[in-house]
């Protein structure tokens, strides 16, 4: 069985098969976020980028964008798809374990829990690291990850995905002994006659285990946030957001702020199903 994610064949259909992602909403709420730190931006890096969605959204509104992924094919998309909208955004093929940018940016992301594809903390502790070094001082890297017990609690099951000239065979794998979960992607395309097959896995981690990682890198300031909230996450939510600053201070406790944006932001949870 092919071993690979994210390959060309996957590409072709990645944005019709998450045609309900809810992009805008994640780019709404990281403008809350840096709001809520004092914190403007101009310079962004787009870890994971795949095909591109995130970073066509800050170009759209004038953000000089570089994005970064592994997957040739997702790049490829990314590619056409600024093209046709006339955004220049830099994309870069490279693996986020050792990825070297020579300029320097006011804010990096990762997010649809790109770093739980990063199996073993001592790898993802090296993209900390490449992180930090790609900020320029009081930058901020701000990342989501889906907690263990959010892995844990998927459903095994089979899902097929019929697209105007596609079937995906979408099947979810827990395997509680070692944490991980496992997707395996059968993909015939109806056009060519064309098969191929997927393997995805993510893993999780501690909180206080990314924190300590994120500190090794060079990151002291931190905040974890229960996803589109500004609470303090826990190891039992769902999806978590980091917010690792370099060589800032974290926001000003504003309690009133606070509550004002988790309301907000509790609304649109529940309209958007999040």
């Amino acid at each position: 069985m092919c071993k690979k994610a994210y390959t060309a064949s996957f590409a072709s259909i990645y944005d019709d098969v998450m045609g309900t992602v809810p992009y805008k909403v994640w780019y709404d709420y990281l403008q809350e976020v840096m709001a809520f730190y004092g914190f403007e931006a101009g310079k962004v890096l787009d870890l994971a980028c795949g095909t591109g969605n995130m970073s066509i959204l800050f170009a759209r509104d004038n953000y000089q964008v570089t994005g970064v992924d592994r997957s040739s094919g997702m790049l490829e998309v990314a590619r056409q798809k600024a093209k046709e909208e006339g955004l220049e955004i830099n994309f870069i093929e490279a693996d986020l374990c050792s990825f070297q940018v020579k300029e320097r940016y006011d804010l990096a992301i990762s997010l649809f829990d790109s770093l739980n594809y990063i199996l073993k903390l001592e790898d993802l502790k090296k993209v900390f690291k490449n992180v930090y070094d790609s900020l320029r001082d009081g930058g901020i890297f701000v990342f989501d990850v889906n907690t263990i017990s959010r892995l844990m609690s998927i459903e095994p099951g089979t899902t097929i995905l019929n697209g105007e000239d596609y079937t995906c065979i979408w099947e979810d794998i827990v395997n509680k002994e070692e944490k991980l979960w496992q997707v395996k992607l059968k993909i015939y395309h109806k056009d060519t006659g064309e098969y191929h097959e997927e393997f995805h896995q993510e893993t999780g981690y501690k909180i206080a285990d990314l924190k300590e990682g994120l500190k090794e890198a060079g990151f002291q300031d931190m905040d974890v946030y229960n996803a589109y909230t500004f609470t303090e996450a826990s190891d039992s939510d769902n999806r978590i957001y980091f917010v690792a600053l370099k060589n800032r201070k974290g926001a000003v406790v504003r309690p009133v702020l606070r509550s004002v944006k988790n309301l907000k932001w509790g609304i649109k949870r529940f309209i958007n199903g999040l």
